[in-house]
């Protein structure tokens, strides 16, 4: 998400889901969604326009269960 104000900070937001995972995978699921996030540097558009912070999330979902990653 890139403001519309010059000088606020950009979001960037992965999401997964996964159904009928255990305890540990929605932790693991999140964890990749935020190496998605850096290995296809989905931050480049945000940088070229001029944002100069960016908040990275990587959110995974299993049915009840949410886990939020970020870097």
């Amino acid at each position: 998400m890139k403001s519309r104000k010059k000088g606020l900070p950009g979001i960037l937001i992965e999401l997964k889901a996964e159904k009928n995972c255990g305890e540990e995978k929605p932790k693991k699921l999140a964890q990749a969604t935020l190496q998605q996030i850096n290995a296809r540097k989905y931050e480049t558009e945000l940088m070229a326009s001029g944002v100069k912070t960016i908040y990275k999330y990587g959110v995974a979902f299993s049915g009840k269960k949410v886990e939020v990653t970020t870097s």
